[in-house]
C-alpha cells in the first residue's frame, strides 16, 4: 500500500505511495498521555478506525476518509448514487516530490504532525482553554516508524500550545503552557477476506456496529444496518461441535504491570478461555504477558496495557473493527494502576490493619482483596475488546457477569468481625458464556438467525436479564434491576447487610486505617470512604420508587413493552430510604471524629476528601450533608418525580409525589420520637439533615425538570410543611420563612449551599 522510504538527509518522513482509490483502515493512536484522569488522553489510547484512501490529482496526492456511515450497496450505478449523495473529507494533500519503482514519493510530516484525535477540542470542551497545534515544535519521529507486513506507522511528537490555565494541565504537566505528546498514526489493510457479518440483535450483549445502507429502501427494508463485532475465529472443523481453530485470539500483557497483579491480570483475563471452550473452541483464547521486545503499539497486537494517572479514575477496553463486517482488528484495553491504591484504601479503611496483633493476616486480607479485584477488572475490560457491552443486572443472575460494575461484597462474621473473603465473584458467569456463544458461535447445519434467536431465548428463560449503559446508570436510569457496584439480590436486603457492615467499620475506625508512616490527613479520606459505603445500595433501593423492568427487543418478539415495580415494594423501599436520614445514620462517632486531623503541610486534599466548611479540619455536618445527598439526590430525581406521579395516577397503591415528600420530611423536620443518646451532635445533625432536604428540593424546582403537576405537589407540600414549622423552635421558624420566601419567587434561583460528593466510582 505505502512504503517507508529513506530520506538522505535524515530529517524528512518520506512515504511512497503504490496504490490509489484503494481503500483502508486509518486510526490514530497516543504513544504517551497526559497522565490525569479528569482527561482522556492516556498512553495507547486508539481513536476511532477510518476508512480512508489514497488519491492521485495531478502533481498532489491527497488522503480521503470515507463516509463508512452512509452507504448504499449493490451494482455500480447504486454504488454510485451512495458516492456521490455524501460528502467526503479530504485529510491531507502534498506535492509528488518523484517517481521511484511505480511508487509516487511524497513527504508525509504535514500529515504525521497534525491532531488526528482532535485532542484541541478535547482541551477546549474540558475547560482547559483554547489550544493550538505548535508546529515549531512538533515534528515527526522517524525512528519510531516503519512500515511492514502491510502496516504502516507514522509517528510524531505533537506539542499543543495553550494559556496554561487548565487546571487538570497544571496538576500533571511540567509546564501547562506546552503539551507534548506521541502519536502514532497506522495504515492498516482492510481483512481480506472479509469476514461473514453476523446480524447485531439487541439483546446479544454486544457492541453494535454499523452504518445506514440506503439501497436496502427498495427492498422496502430499513436502512440502517447494525452488526455484531467479533475477533474472526476459523474453525479447522466447521463441521464438529467443539475444534481448534487456526489463529486464537491472543491479549499480550503489558510487562511493566507488578507482581503479583500482573499474575492476576492474567489469571484475570484468561477466564474467557471457558467461554471460548463452552462455545465449541478449544485453545481459541489465551492472555499472556509480553515478551520485553514486543512493541505494544503495533496494530497487529492485541495488548493490555499499564496506564498511571494522578486522581481516581477508569480502565477501559475497545476493539477496533472493520466498519464493512464488525471484525475486530485489534483489541486495546487500558488498566489505570489507580484502581489499586482505590481498592487498597477501602480495604485498608475497612481492616485497620496496622498496629493490631494479626496486622500481618489483615495486610493479606487487603492484598487478596485488591488482586481479586484486579482479576475481575482485567476480565471485564478485555470483555469490552471482545466486543461485549456492559450487563448492569447481572447481580440478579446466578452468578454476576465480568462485565457488570461489582462492588466488594461485604460482610460479618459470627463475632461481629468485617469479612471480605468472598469480596468478588471468580470466573465468568452464565451471560459471559451466553456472550461468547452469540457472538463468535458456529451452528453447523443450522440456520445462523434460528440458532441464535434460540440461544437468546433460552437465556432469557433461565432469568439471564441484560440491561446496559444509560438504561443502567445516569440521572435518567429507570430499570429497578440495573443499577452498578451493588452487590445484587434483594435491594433492602443488600442495603441492611452494607449498613451493618458500615456500622461496624466506623465504629471500629482507628488511625490504624493509615500505613504509620503516611501522614494522618488521610484519615480523613477512609472515614468518607466507609461513611458513604452505601451509597450505591441506597441507588438500589431508590431505582424501586418508580421503577419498571423491559428488556432488548425486537417489536416482534414477546415481552415488548414496560413494567413497573409492585406497590407494595415501592413503599418498603420509600420506608427503608426515609429511614437513611434519622440523625442516628447520619452522624458519625465520636470515635471516629477524634482522630481526624487536617492534611499536613504539602498535602493537599484530593477529590476523596469530604469538602466542608470549618476551615482546615474536619467538618462533621458537612459529611452529614454529604449522607444526605446520596439519599436526596436518586429520591428526588425529577423523572424519578415524574415516573412517580403517573404510576400513582394509574395504581394508587403506588405511592405519589406527597407520600415521598411526607416520608422525608416526618424522617427530618417533623421527627416526633427521641434521638439514641449516644449520637454525637444530635441537634446540629438533624437541623443539617432538614436544610440539605430543602435545597435540594429547592434546586429541583429551580431546574424545571418537573411536569406542572409534579412542580405543583412539590410546591404544596413545602407549603404545608412550612406552616407546621412556623410553631417550632428557632431552626424551624427560619425554615419556615425561607420556605415561604422561596415559594414566592417566580422561579426560585438554583441552589448554590449544596457541597459536593466525593465520587464513588470506579470502584
Amino acid at each position: 500500500m505505502i512504503d517507508l522510504l529513506p530520506d538522505p538527509a535524515g530529517e524528512r518522513l518520506l512515504i511512497g505511495v503504490r496504490r490509489f482509490d484503494a481503500p483502508f483502515l486509518l486510526v490514530a493512536a497516543l504513544g504517551t498521555g497526559i497522565g490525569t484522569s479528569r482527561l482522556l488522553p492516556d498512553r495507547a489510547r486508539p481513536g476511532k478506525m477510518r476508512v480512508a484512501s489514497f488519491r492521485r490529482v495531478g502533481p498532489r496526492v491527497l488522503l480521503v476518509q470515507h463516509n463508512k456511515h452512509h452507504l448504499a450497496h449493490g451494482d455500480a450505478a447504486a454504488r454510485r448514487a451512495g458516492e456521490e449523495s455524501f460528502a467526503v473529507s479530504v485529510l491531507w494533500s502534498a506535492p509528488v516530490l518523484r517517481e521511484e519503482d511505480g511508487a509516487a514519493v511524497v513527504d508525509a510530516g504535514t500529515l504525521t504532525v497534525a491532531d488526528h484525535q482532535d485532542l484541541i477540542t478535547h482541551l477546549r470542551e474540558s475547560g482547559q482553554g483554547e489550544h493550538t497545534l505548535d508546529q515549531d515544535h512538533s515534528v515527526p519521529l522517524v525512528d519510531q516508524s516503519f512500515s511492514r507486513e502491510g502496516r504502516t506507522r507514522l509517528s510524531a511528537l505533537l506539542t499543543l500550545r495553550g494559556p496554561g490555565t487548565g487546571a487538570a494541565l497544571r496538576e500533571v504537566v511540567p509546564d501547562a503552557r506546552s503539551v507534548s505528546l506521541v502519536q502514532h498514526l497506522h495504515v492498516l489493510p482492510l481483512p481480506e477476506p472479509a469476514l461473514p457479518a453476523r446480524r447485531y440483535h439487541p439483546g446479544s450483549g454486544a457492541y453494535g456496529i454499523g452504518h445506514a445502507d440506503h439501497a436496502r429502501l427498495a427492498d422496502g427494508d430499513s436502512p440502517t444496518v447494525r452488526l455484531q463485532p467479533r475477533f474472526r475465529l476459523e474453525p479447522l472443523d466447521p463441521s464438529a461441535p467443539v475444534t481448534p481453530v487456526r489463529r486464537p485470539v491472543v491479549f499480550l500483557v503489558d510487562p511493566a504491570i507488578p507482581e503479583p497483579l500482573r499474575s492476576a491480570v492474567v489469571e484475570g483475563g484468561n477466564w474467557w478461555r471457558a467461554g471460548f471452550d463452552s462455545a465449541g473452541f478449544t485453545d481459541a483464547f489465551r492472555v499472556e504477558v509480553a515478551a520485553e521486545d514486543v512493541d505494544l503499539h503495533d496494530p497487529a497486537v492485541n495488548a493490555v496495557w499499564w496506564v498511571h494517572r494522578a486522581g481516581r479514575g477508569w480502565s477501559l477496553g475497545a476493539g477496533l473493527t472493520d466498519p464493512r463486517t464488525g471484525e475486530i482488528v485489534v483489541g486495546r484495553v487500558r488498566l489505570g494502576s489507580q484502581r489499586v491504591e482505590q481498592v487498597r484504601a477501602l480495604g485498608e479503611a475497612l481492616l485497620t490493619p496496622y498496629g493490631r496483633p494479626d496486622q500481618v493476616e489483615r495486610l493479606a486480607a487487603v492484598e487478596e482483596l485488591v488482586l481479586a479485584r484486579l482479576r475481575q477488572l482485567a476480565a471485564h475490560e478485555i470483555g469490552h475488546a471482545l466486543g461485549f457491552m456492559h450487563n448492569y443486572a447481572s447481580t440478579h443472575h446466578p452468578k454476576p457477569s465480568v462485565m457488570d460494575y461489582p462492588h466488594a461484597r461485604l460482610d460479618l462474621t459470627e463475632d461481629g468481625e468485617i469479612d471480605v473473603s468472598g469480596a468478588y465473584a471468580e470466573g465468568l458467569g452464565p451471560w459471559d458464556h451466553f456472550l461468547v456463544t452469540h457472538a463468535y458461535g458456529c451452528f453447523p447445519g443450522r440456520d445462523e438467525e434460528t440458532a441464535l434467536a434460540e440461544l437468546r431465548r433460552s437465556a432469557a428463560e433461565t432469568g439471564l436479564v441484560h440491561i446496559t449503559d444509560e438504561d443502567g446508570h445516569g440521572p435518567y436510569a429507570a430499570h429497578a434491576d440495573a443499577v452498578p457496584w451493588v452487590t445484587g439480590g434483594d435491594a433492602l436486603d443488600a442495603l441492611d447487610r452494607i449498613l451493618k457492615v458500615r456500622r461496624a467499620a466506623l465504629a471500629g475506625f482507628t488511625t490504624g486505617a493509615v500505613p504509620p508512616d503516611r501522614q494522618s490527613g488521610e484519615l480523613q479520606e477512609r472515614a468518607a470512604l466507609l461513611h458513604l459505603l452505601h451509597r450505591h445500595e441506597t441507588q438500589a433501593v431508590a431505582r424501586l420508587l418508580g421503577g419498571v423492568r423491559y428488556g432488548y427487543t425486537w417489536a416482534g418478539d414477546p415481552d415488548v413493552g414496560t413494567r413497573p415495580v409492585a406497590a407494595a415494594a415501592q413503599r418498603a423501599a420509600l420506608a427503608r430510604l426515609a429511614s437513611l436520614l434519622r440523625t442516628e445514620e447520619l452522624a458519625l462517632p465520636s470515635a471516629v471524629l477524634d482522630v481526624l486531623t487536617p492534611p499536613a503541610v504539602r498535602h493537599e486534599p484530593t477529590d476523596q476528601y469530604l469538602v466542608g466548611r470549618a476551615g482546615r479540619i474536619f467538618d462533621p455536618l458537612a459529611a452529614v450533608a454529604a449522607a444526605v445527598s446520596v439519599v436526596a439526590e436518586p429520591l428526588f430525581e425529577p423523572t424519578r418525580l415524574n415516573r412517580l406521579a403517573w404510576q400513582h395516577s394509574v395504581d394508587p397503591e403506588v405511592p405519589g409525589v406527597t407520600d415521598v415528600l411526607e416520608a422525608v420530611f416526618a424522617a427530618t423536620w417533623l421527627r416526633d420520637d427521641p434521638v439514641d443518646a449516644g449520637t454525637t451532635g444530635a441537634d446540629a445533625v438533624a437541623h443539617t439533615a432538614g436544610w440539605t432536604v430543602l435545597h435540594h428540593l429547592f434546586a429541583i424546582l429551580a431546574g424545571g425538570v418537573p411536569h406542572a403537576a409534579v412542580d405543583a405537589a412539590v410546591r404544596h407540600a413545602l407549603r404545608s410543611l412550612a406552616e407546621t414549622l412556623r410553631g417550632g423552635d428557632a431552626q424551624r421558624r427560619e425554615a419556615a420563612h425561607t420556605i415561604t420566601s422561596r415559594l414566592s419567587e417566580p422561579l426560585p434561583a438554583a441552589t448554590t449551599v449544596l457541597l459536593p460528593v466525593p465520587p464513588g466510582a470506579p470502584n
